[in-house]
Order: structure tokens, then sequence, then C-alpha cells
């Protein structure tokens, strides 16, 4: 049986900058909505790129939000999960800063004549594994290109 361990800060925002693919949960007038996304890490903010009118555009500016981002072998029982909660801005392409202008933009899987952008500053960034004696970001499907990971 395999034991849960906290992931230290430091762990937690190695994986989240190395993954390409997650889920921002929000809160809509019908209740809970969970939105899987493509992002990309600027500092300590998780980046969305939507499109004006979408639930994300619609309902996560000043919105508490929660990202979570995570990865499970179910062959050898383990895995690992990070969240990140904070306060979702809504933005317009010209409001990113120069550090998110330069960092690897989301691919797009869809494509849109127009386009919005959500940025979540994490208030809190804690994550957890399942077992030990494997390396979380070694087992990546999807690893973010040019991210260097740890074992």
């Amino acid at each position: 049986m395999s034991h849960v361990h906290e992931l230290s800060y430091d762990d937690c925002a190695m994986l989240l900058r190395a993954g390409v693919f997650g889920r921002m949960v929000l809160s809509r007038p019908t209740g809970p909505e969970i939105v899987p996304v493509n992002y990309t890490v600027a500092g300590d903010a998780v980046l969305v790129r939507t499109a004006p009118g979408t639930l994300l555009d619609r309902y996560a500016g000043g919105a508490h939000l929660v990202f979570e981002v995570d990865d499970v072998n179910y062959e050898r029982w383990h895995g690992w999960s990070v969240v990140a909660r904070g306060v979702g801005e809504r933005l317009c392409a010209d409001d990113l800063t120069d550090d998110e202008q330069r960092s690897p933009r989301p691919p797009h899987w869809v494509t849109r004549e127009e386009e919005s952008w959500l940025r979540l500053r994490w208030i809190t960034l804690t994550g957890r594994r399942l077992g030990h004696g494997w390396s979380p970001a070694a087992e990546m499907p999807v690893l973010r290109s040019g991210t260097r990971t740890g074992g």
C-alpha cells in the first residue's frame, strides 16, 4: 500500500511549470464548473488563453479560482497532484507583462479570431504525491519543452 506525501512548494512549482494541461475550477450562477485548459506559467501566475464570451471569460475575472494539474500511473500505483489557488484576472494580450509576453504560449486547440487571457496569481500552491522512490516529473506524459526537472 502506498502512502501520501506532501510536496514542497518548490516541487509543486516545478511540476506546475513543467506541465501543459490542467483544469480550472470556478463558480457560476448554476454552480461549480471544471474547465480543461492548456496553460503556461510566468512568474507566480498561471496563464490561460481563452476567447471573449467563454465560461472563463465571463466568470473567472475577479473570482476565487482553483487550478489543478496531476498525473497518475495506474500500473505502478503512484501519482501526484498540484493545486494553485488565487483570484482570476481577465486580460487582453496588451495587458500581459513583459515576462508573460516572453513565456511560451499555450498551444491553440481551437482557432479563434479574438482572444482574451486569464491570469491566476497563486496565493497558495500545494501538492501531494502517492508513493515514493520515483520522479513525478520524469513520468509526466507531456512535458513543457525546455523545462528542467529533477529526480
